[in-house]
């Protein structure tokens, strides 16, 4: 096999760097200054014209199906520690909201508890699915190999993760998202299963809209049952 001239390696990984860098740091900093100027907007199209290009891009240049997409490969041992991990985010999501504000311990359940049910159903759906493609397997299939060791790539993923929250313009949806992206990541890279790591995200959100931590991550998902309701 003939090997490529280092220059065009380098080009391509010059342009997959300015890539990476505009779809994870660029289209965020984008959103943040839109929200600021305007005010509220809808984030999910955003989110499903980014994830759906990203999706046939999985498809078609990494053979992608529906066992990748859509497949359960976990082992016993790492079932439990899934569960353990989600009871440890549920005590820490439940203790935080009580010890920074009571008031707003379970308020979604309790003021609104059609909404959220609502919520619960359609966030995993709606809003998991797209951010596990992007974030998880585009980020792992394409631009992982821009960087040199396995603890960078996770370092740089969560970071890109916390990133898409920043529309959120506040410091908790950063705190929050950085500390979840790093366990959602494990737990892609380790099991190599997408849908475990989706099932992480979404439980993990889940607890976030039921504790009370919602406000502070007030998704488009929540505005979008809002406004059907």
């Amino acid at each position: 096999m003939r090997a490529e001239p280092a220059t065009q390696v380098g080009g391509c990984m010059n342009r997959l760097g300015w890539e990476c860098v505009l779809l994870y740091v660029g289209l965020p900093l984008l959103l943040a200054v839109i929200r600021l100027m305007i005010g509220g907007f809808p984030v999910l199209p955003v989110l499903w014209v980014a994830a759906c290009p990203a999706a046939m891009y999985l498809v078609k240049r990494e053979g992608w199906g529906r066992r990748e997409f859509f497949g359960w490969r976990i082992n016993r041992v790492q079932a439990l520690w899934l569960g353990v991990r989600l009871l440890a985010a549920a005590a820490v999501l439940a203790g935080g909201i009580l010890l920074m504000d009571p008031g707003l311990f379970l308020e979604m359940p309790r003021r609104s508890p059609r909404l959220w049910a609502l919520v619960m159903v359609f966030y995993p759906l709606l809003s998991v699915f797209p951010q596990g493609v992007l974030y998880r397997a585009l980020f792992y299939a394409r631009y992982a190999p821009l960087f040199a060791s396995e603890r960078t790539r996770h370092m740089v993923g969560t970071v890109a993760f916390s990133l898409a929250h920043l529309v959120f313009l506040n410091p908790w949806a950063l705190l929050l998202t950085l500390a979840g992206g790093a366990m959602f990541n494990r737990t892609f890279r380790t099991t190599g299963c997408l849908q475990a790591s989706n099932l992480e995200h979404a439980v993990c959100g889940q607890l976030v809209f039921t504790c009370g931590w919602g406000r502070y991550l007030y998704h488009g998902i929540t505005q979008l049952v809002e406004y059907a309701g």
